[in-house]
């Protein structure tokens, strides 16, 4: 078992599971927000449920941090006053909720960076599309032939959403 392909397969679901934000978000801004816990909605309750509420014991503890000692959560306040197996416990949680955390925005900055080149790709022939559909000068023949804006706004959101999804499964 490792944390650290648990936490890249929880970063991808939690991809998947806001897959229409992303996607709203890129067209809507040209790029998609890292910060989960703040620009999705429910996804702060999203990430504590099902990356950080979760128990662990010593052993399971020890093993994580051996395989997450990048991502350690060092803010003791999180189980100050607790009890020393219940204080590892929560600190174990916390840690995993920083590697799967770390990980989101590692998918988060590639959908970014492959979604700048498909929109600014669509977004030219959007313009192209719509300088003919004013060109007085263009033939029917030549608008016939190529997509309408509306076509092209549809083919740019698909083009998106499957690339979303491609950096999802394939990171």
């Amino acid at each position: 078992m490792s944390y650290r392909q648990d936490a890249a397969s929880d970063a991808a679901e939690t991809i998947r599971n806001f897959e229409d934000e992303i996607l709203e978000q890129l067209l809507d801004k040209g790029e998609a927000s890292d910060d989960l816990l703040n620009d999705y909605p429910n996804g702060d309750s999203w990430h504590h449920e099902r990356h950080v509420d979760k128990d662990y014991n010593l052993q399971e503890a020890g093993e994580l941090f051996n395989d997450l000692s990048d991502y350690e959560e060092t803010d003791s306040g999180l189980w100050e006053g607790l009890e020393p197996r219940r204080a590892i416990a929560v600190q174990a949680a916390y840690t995993y909720g920083n590697a799967v955390y770390s990980e989101w925005r590692d998918l988060i900055e590639k959908i970014n960076d492959e979604a700048g080149d498909i929109i600014e790709e669509y977004d030219e022939k959007i313009t192209e599309a719509e300088m003919r559909e004013w060109d007085e000068d263009a033939t029917d023949e030549e608008i016939e032939e190529n997509p309408d804006v509306s076509e092209l706004e549809d083919e740019k959101k698909e083009a998106l959403r499957k690339m979303i999804v491609d950096v999802a499964d394939n990171g």
